[in-house]
């Protein structure tokens, strides 16, 4: 018996269906026959930046295209878009396997800034020196999102078992080594993805929207060429401002010719000084084609595929979810015995009621003195590690964050600020990219440290959307 699967990438004008089927029992060199790929296109703005803004719209969409399709048992897995996600690699001292849990959880609450609620997370251990270092891959979202994807899918008929970043999934399939800065350049149609690696973690990724130079009128190639030069130019002069030791000789590219010649553009500006196409390793033969009769659309899902195939380690931003629905699975299975048992206790405890009713009467007395202690102990406990965390004046936050909302002013609105646990993370709008390079200086003016850049999006009018994070100043502290 073999194992169905089907991994959709869901994209901002198409979602990308890879179906593939391979043995019960993996071996290396495996190859699987029964691949197929499609696109299935969809409307302009039903899903913008992972967002999606019409479910029916997007549940017609797929029940067609499965009314043409075998669906029955398949294991589904999701490629989403990053923009609504977090995803980084952390150095932490080394750790047994009983303990990374727990430490992840502290960096969670540290690093994130999703309510608890509202956040689904897992993590990867991507290189392990034993009792000396651990590097781990951190992912995140928000479960609302993911809640609403894996609804809409099940309305389909799939059955979600696995999630994750479409870039991630990427630069593991590309075969990213550690600690290498790559440029990976995707170009389609109407827009090109500028995305930064470090190793297989995507850093950076920029979405150059479709605008006039691009699309329009009669500017030549030449013109657009250089105006998406100008971008990647952009792009990476923004991030050296973050990465002073950034090391970047490698691009990578996907995509049609125009993307190509972009590509040796860049190589031939100095910013990189090797340039080639994207190439996925140890893809089976019989994959191949679908490969290279779909060069720049299909090799995410490819990608992730061949991940699920070869039983490679992965993040699963659905995996507490998956864990939480077998728990009820087997919960559901044991819940005749729980009845017969708890028949027996029951009437076991009637007889020694009796038996026991002077010492009964003394029991909630000390049961509510015990319980009073407990919240006494726990309390303390408390109050005794939010003095030793947070050893700081309130007065100086707020001033600190009332002269971070004081930098608004001509070119530059800062929209919301936001500060937790030491760290500062504020989204603004600038009339220009220079506007961002004033804000991070007169950031460090002031006393933050370590503003740094989270995300860059320039919009049909040229302005600059971006948000940035900070840590509090060693001098603010109380």
């Amino acid at each position: 018996m073999r194992n169905d699967s089907v991994v959709f990438e869901l994209t901002d004008g198409e979602i990308r269906a890879f179906w593939f089927s391979v043995p019960p029992f993996i071996h290396k060199g495996h190859s699987s026959n029964m691949v197929k790929f499609d696109r299935i296109p969809i409307s302009a703005g039903l899903i913008e930046q992972g967002n999606v803004r019409d479910e029916n719209a997007l549940i017609n969409i797929l029940l067609t295209y499965t009314s043409h399709q075998p669906c029955k048992g398949q294991k589904v897995y999701l490629a989403i878009p990053l923009q609504q996600g977090f995803i980084r690699a952390f150095s932490l001292p080394w750790l047994p396997k009983r303990d990374r849990k727990s430490a992840v959880s502290l960096l969670v609450d540290e690093e994130i800034p999703i309510v608890r609620a509202d956040l689904l997370y897992d993590f990867l251990v991507i290189l392990e020196e034993k009792n000396k270092s651990l590097q781990v891959l951190l992912g995140a979202t928000r479960k609302s999102i993911l809640e609403q994807y894996v609804f809409i899918f099940r309305k389909a008929g799939f059955k979600v078992e696995g999630i994750d970043f479409a870039f991630f999934v990427l630069g593991q399939a590309l075969g990213f080594q550690p600690k290498e800065d790559v440029l990976y350049l995707h170009g389609e149609s109407d827009c090109f993805q500028i995305a930064l690696f470090e190793g297989m973690v995507p850093e950076s990724v920029h979405t150059i929207p479709p605008f006039a130079p691009l699309i329009g009128g009669g500017e030549s190639l030449k013109e657009r060429l250089e105006a998406l030069e100008n971008e990647i130019h952009r792009f990476l002069l923004y991030y050296r401002t973050q990465q002073t030791d950034l090391n970047l000789k490698r691009l990578v590219w996907s995509g049609d010719s125009i993307t190509d010649q972009l590509a040796q553009r860049v190589l031939a500006s100095g910013h990189v000084s090797i340039v080639e196409q994207a190439l996925l390793k140890g893809v089976p033969e019989s994959w191949q084609r679908v490969l290279e009769e779909n060069k720049g659309w299909s090799e995410v899902v490819v990608g992730y595929g061949l991940r699920i195939s070869t039983q490679h380690p992965e993040l699963n931003l659905w995996r507490q979810p998956n864990k939480e629905q077998r728990h009820r699975r087997t919960f559901g299975g044991l819940a005749f015995f729980s009845a017969a048992l708890l028949l027996i206790v029951t009437i076991g405890y009637f007889v020694l009621n009796q038996m026991t009713l002077p010492l009964r009467q003394e029991v909630p007395l000390l049961s509510r003195q015990g319980v009073r202690i407990e919240e006494q102990a726990r309390h303390r406990e408390k109050l005794e590690d939010a003095w030793k965390k947070v050893k700081i004046h309130p007065e100086r936050i707020g001033e600190g964050l009332a002269q971070v909302q004081a930098l608004s002013g001509q070119g530059l609105k800062i929209e919301q600020v936001m500060y937790k646990q030491g760290s500062l993370s504020l989204s603004a709008r600038a009339d220009e990219y220079k506007g961002v390079q004033n804000l991070i200086s007169t950031m460090r003016g002031i006393g933050w440290e370590q503003p740094a850049l989270t995300s860059y999006k320039l919009t049909e009018l040229d302005n600059v959307e971006f948000t940035l994070s900070a840590k509090r100043g060693k001098a603010e502290g109380g």
